[in-house]
């Protein structure tokens, strides 16, 4: 569908003087074009294993906590270890690092589906090959981020990034769908093969491309040097340094309202598992939203003072969600919000890659990975945690208030920044 788009915009004299599709104008990059495709092949797979992951660990256990555990165990690699993802990516061959992961994600899907196809599934070697997973993605996370921009021209960075966003919440709405009727129909394990079949699409898109995607850096650093100077870099320029607290922030305290959405559709508005699903749905449409609006804004954009903007204004959609007790103002609420962290989270990531020179992207995209999926299992912990003692409205409203309160203070920084 949308090679179609593209080449129709091709035939009507070019994407950027179509509105109605300038937001696809960076398809016309051959090399973008293949890697875009494969890679929503391939996140649509990845939430359908997500989805059949939490089942699977659900279905074992009957636990909750331990269910929480395997995505624990599955997401810390990437807070502790991103930095050596961007390492990698400043130092070696970017497509050959990104094949390397993708080539681990599709074996490690292949053998969760076989151990339960062969009835040898536990909990322990779920656990390890999560594990696996999560040391791949603190891999590639940071490498693909880099990798992206070296595929566009500079202009095209914004609208490749916003792109990227919008195949990813495309597939968060495709994927569960699928892998719903699946595990249904068919066993969970069929979720397994899919995806590591859908690994075929992004590792070919990867062979087709054709360039140089190592950097050119003047001077070799040892890890412990270049990580020091990527420190410095961010602690020098004060809006990296405020982006990348703000990225931080949201994670901890307003991501985890996923984490604690069933308690307020269960509890507090009082509309079920159906009701969930609506709830989540208004969230993900947002988010789509969100993506294309920046995709079709394009390099005109304030990237400062959009974070801003969509800073504060996630901040008041997620304290008017914890204040609401009507269930049409919560999916209303639930819609900017979705629609305002993907706009701070594409914001975020534009603005890092228009600053940052290419021999250190790789290790600042690797603050980006840390800072925004890093640090989800902890804010998903300290929310469950606090939500036990205060009740789940609280807990949500007092981190809006502190998003909010950081946007206001970088509002105030904004002509102090360097």
């Amino acid at each position: 569908m949308h090679r179609l788009l593209y080449y129709k915009c091709m035939e009507e004299a070019g994407a950027d003087k179509q509105t109605g599709l300038k937001a696809f104008r960076a398809l016309r990059f051959r090399n973008y074009r293949v890697f875009w495709i494969g890679q929503f092949v391939s996140l649509i797979g990845l939430w359908m294993m997500t989805i059949a992951q939490g089942w699977l660990a659900y279905d074992i256990t009957n636990s909750k906590f331990l269910l929480g555990l395997v995505n624990f165990i599955a997401g810390i690699p990437v807070l502790l270890l991103s930095p050596v993802g961007g390492y990698m990516a400043d130092h070696m061959d970017r497509r050959k690092l990104l094949l390397a992961t993708q080539v681990i994600f599709a074996v490690v899907s292949f053998l969760i589906g076989l151990l339960i196809s062969t009835g040898q599934i536990n909990y322990l070697n779920l656990c390890i090959l999560a594990l696996i997973i999560g040391l791949a993605n603190a891999i590639d996370s940071p490498v693909r981020q880099a990798f992206v921009v070296n595929l566009v021209e500079r202009d095209h960075f914004s609208n490749a990034i916003a792109l990227n966003s919008l195949s990813f919440n495309s597939a968060r709405v495709i994927g569960p769908a699928v892998a719903g009727y699946l595990i249904g129909a068919f066993g969970v394990e069929l979720c397994f093969y899919l995806n590591a079949a859908s690994f075929i699409a992004v590792i070919a898109g990867l062979l087709m491309i054709k360039g140089i995607f190592r950097s050119k850096l003047a001077h070799k650093a040892s890890f412990g040097e270049a990580f020091l100077n990527s420190v410095r870099y961010v602690m020098a320029d004060r809006k990296v340094f405020f982006s990348l607290v703000l990225m931080a922030f949201t994670s901890l305290f307003i991501m985890p309202y996923a984490v604690l959405m069933p308690v307020f559709a269960k509890d507090i508005l009082n509309v079920g598992a159906q009701g969930l699903g609506v709830l989540m749905s208004f969230s993900g449409f947002g988010a789509l939203l969100g993506a294309f609006y920046l995709a079709q804004a394009g390099t005109k954009k304030n990237f400062t003072w959009t974070i801003i903007i969509s800073t504060m204004m996630m901040s008041l959609s997620a304290a008017l969600f914890s204040l609401s007790r009507n269930y049409l103002l919560s999916c209303a609420a639930l819609l900017i919000l979705g629609f305002n962290i993907v706009t701070q989270a594409i914001s975020i990531n534009t603005f890092l890659q228009y600053t940052v020179t290419d021999e250190l992207r790789g290790r600042l995209m690797s603050f980006y990975t840390m800072f925004f999926l890093g640090l989800m299992p902890i804010g998903a912990f300290q929310a469950g945690l606090l939500a036990h003692f205060i009740g789940a409205p609280l807990t949500l409203f007092s981190g809006a208030a502190v998003i909010f309160l950081s946007a206001l203070f970088l509002f105030f920084r904004r002509n102090q920044a360097a």
